[in-house]
């Protein structure tokens, strides 16, 4: 085995010298550098730096790419994390996130500048009334109103987890968002039913008409297997065991401006379960499905079967939010 070379330096144009250390031989005997742009006053200065460099690369603290920009560090971030390993739904509204404000702030910014400061004076900015943090009502126009801290504090979370991923491929040494503290949130106080609320509502849709047997199904589908809107607008007949009074979950619906309506898989295992329901919703999708079978009838050619349990009047899979407005 070749024994690994101490560095080297060239000289540049005007005060620039290119530190240069051999790490290692790859299998062909082809030496694999190291290198490291300084600007100096002498070739002492250079040796200097050189020495610290070497010490640097032996040490495993040397990491190349230090001139990356952070906004060519989102895209790579974009491409080999957030496309491939995010739901469609987080990876949209981060995107929200970085175009609106993070990336305005920070394109200036090489990555591995950026300090605790740095993100802190940020944090501050989007707690103030400038043109760059204006939140947007419902209907996508500004309100004029700060960010609130529980908005800040996403912020903060997708700051720190895409700078985590910084650390993590050897792009920086450190994460700096490690060394700043969020704004303080309140959880707002979960409310649910109780048994009486609880018997109530059931009663309450019972009482519904047939025309309305689909949204009476899926709530209390909802109320009795705990399923989140995604997967109740992900089931299909087919996940349905009359029999057995049990319901499989292993797929979710979801809806992206420029996808439409979509089947999500689940990234774990533990996703995909299995819950059982009481007979009287047994009986109530028995009669769902006799109804939803005669609107196939009804539409005949027109209908466009695409097996799930709920269905626009054609046989389309609803948007997944609208059973819930």
């Amino acid at each position: 085995m070749k024994k690994v070379m101490a560095g080297s330096i060239e000289k540049r144009k005007g005060d620039s010298y290119r530190l240069v250390k051999c790490v290692e031989y790859n299998l062909k005997g082809k030496p694999i550098k190291k290198t490291k742009t300084v600007h100096c006053k002498s070739m002492k200065e250079a040796k200097i730096e050189l020495a610290k460099f070497v010490a640097d690369c032996e040490k495993g603290l040397h990491i190349e790419g230090k001139s990356l920009k952070f906004e060519d560090f989102v895209e790579i971030w974009k491409r080999d994390y957030g496309e491939k390993e995010l739901a469609p739904s987080t990876y949209t509204r981060y995107l929200g996130m970085l175009n609106s404000r993070i990336i305005p702030y920070f394109s200036h910014f090489h990555v591995d500048k950026i300090k605790p400061t740095d993100i802190m004076q940020f944090y501050d900015l989007l707690s103030k009334d400038t043109q760059i943090v204006r939140r947007k009502n419902n209907n996508g126009k500004k309100t004029g109103k700060p960010l609130s801290s529980k908005t800040i504090a996403e912020h903060h979370r997708l700051l720190h987890a895409m700078l985590q991923k910084a650390v993590y491929w050897q792009l920086i040494l450190a994460n700096p968002a490690e060394h700043v503290q969020p704004p303080k949130t309140r959880k707002p106080k979960r409310r649910y039913y109780d048994d009486e609320q609880s018997k109530s509502l059931v009663s309450n849709l019972m009482e519904l008409t047939e025309d309305q047997i689909k949204y009476k199904v899926a709530i209390l589908l909802t109320l009795f297997t705990g399923v989140r809107l995604g997967e109740l607008m992900g089931l299909e007949w087919n996940d349905i065991n009359f029999k057995d009074g049990i319901v499989c979950v292993n797929r979710s619906s979801q809806y992206l401006a420029e996808k439409g309506v979509f089947t999500k898989t689940p990234k774990t295992e533990s996703s995909i379960r299995e819950v059982g329901i009481p007979d009287f919703v047994v009986s109530l999708l028995e009669e769902y499905k006799l109804w939803y079978d005669n609107q196939k009838e009804f539409c005949g050619e027109l209908w466009i079967d695409s097996n799930r349990l709920f269905v626009q009047a054609d046989g389309k899979p609803m948007h997944p939010s609208t059973i819930s407005k």
